[in-house]
C-alpha cells in the first residue's frame, strides 16, 4: 500500500506566510518567553529567527508578539491572541490534511476505486436543513441507537442511527457531526413535540398545492419545512408567529 505524506504551507498576498517551521517558532516563543531562547532551542541563528518572525509580522494584519518587562528574567516576549489563533488554525488544517491523506491510502492501488472514493467525499447534499453539533450522549440499543446531539446554539436533538453506522462513522461522545434533515421531513407545530426547536416564522411561500415555511431560530440557524397546502392550512399559522420545527429521530441523516 502506498503511504501518503505532505507538508502544509499557507500563503498570504501571494507570499509564504505560515509553515511548520514558523509555527514551531511561534510555539517556542510562547513556551520560552523570548525569541533568542526559541531560536536556540530550534538550533537556528537569531537573525534567521528574527527575519522569519518579521516576515510573518509584515504579512499579518496584527502584531504577533509583544514585549513584556520586569520579573526575575528581566522581561521577554509573549504571543498575541492573533498569533495563538494562527497556531490553532494551522494545526487544525494540518491535522485535517493528514487525516484525509490517511483515509485514501487504502484506495490508491485501484484508480477507479480511488475516483469513486474521492467523488463520494465531495458529494453535496440536497437537504435544506443542516445542523452542526457535538454528540453528548449515546443510548445503546440492539439495532438502532439514539444519539443526543448538542448544537452550537445550545439546542439538543435526539437522532436514531444504526449501530453499524455508529461504528463505521467512528461516532463516540464528543464527536462533531452534521444532522441533515430534508425540508419535507420537518414539521411545523404550535405545540412542543419530540425534537422541537422554537423560532419565528419569517416567510411563507405558496406554490400551487405546496407550501414552504421558513423558521428563524437564531442568528446562526434557520430551518425550512415543506408541506402540502391542506396540512399547512390545518396549522393556522402565519408570518411573525412563534412556532416549533420538529422531526422524528429517524428522519435524520448523520454525517461526520
Amino acid at each position: 500500500m502506498i503511504k501518503l505524506d505532505s507538508s502544509l504551507w499557507l500563503d498570504k498576498n501571494n507570499k509564504g506566510f505560515l509553515g511548520k517551521g514558523r509555527i514551531e517558532l511561534l510555539k517556542k516563543i510562547d513556551e520560552l518567553g523570548s525569541l533568542s531562547k526559541a531560536a536556540k532551542a530550534m538550533k537556528m541563528g537569531y537573525k534567521a529567527a528574527w527575519d522569519s518572525l518579521n516576515e510573518m509580522k509584515q504579512l499579518s494584519d496584527e502584531e504577533l508578539i509583544v514585549s513584556k518587562s520586569g520579573g526575575k528574567s528581566g522581561g521577554g516576549s509573549e504571543l498575541t491572541q492573533k498569533a495563538h489563533n494562527y497556531i490553532k488554525t494551522y494545526e487544525l488544517l494540518f491535522k485535517t490534511q493528514q487525516e484525509f491523506l490517511k483515509s485514501i491510502e487504502s484506495h490508491t492501488d485501484d484508480v477507479e476505486e480511488l475516483k469513486l472514493f474521492l467523488h463520494r467525499n465531495s458529494l453535496r447534499t440536497s437537504a435544506r436543513n443542516q445542523l452542526f453539533g457535538t454528540v453528548s450522549r449515546i443510548e445503546n440499543r440492539k439495532i438502532n441507537s439514539i444519539i443526543t446531539i448538542f448544537l452550537d446554539n445550545g439546542i439538543e436533538i435526539n437522532v436514531s442511527i444504526t449501530n453499524e453506522s455508529i461504528k463505521e462513522l467512528g461516532i463516540t461522545i464528543n464527536t462533531k457531526v452534521y444532522a441533515l434533515i430534508k425540508a419535507s421531513w420537518l414539521n411545523i407545530t404550535t405545540q412542543k413535540e419530540i425534537n422541537s426547536i422554537s423560532g419565528t416564522i419569517v416567510k411563507i411561500k405558496k406554490e400551487q398545492d405546496i407550501v414552504e415555511v421558513i423558521l428563524h431560530i437564531n442568528d446562526k440557524l434557520t430551518l425550512v419545512a415543506v408541506m402540502d397546502l391542506e396540512k399547512f392550512e390545518s396549522l393556522h399559522v402565519k408570518k411573525d408567529q412563534l412556532a416549533y420545527a420538529s422531526f422524528r429521530p429517524s428522519d435524520t441523516i448523520i454525517g461526520v
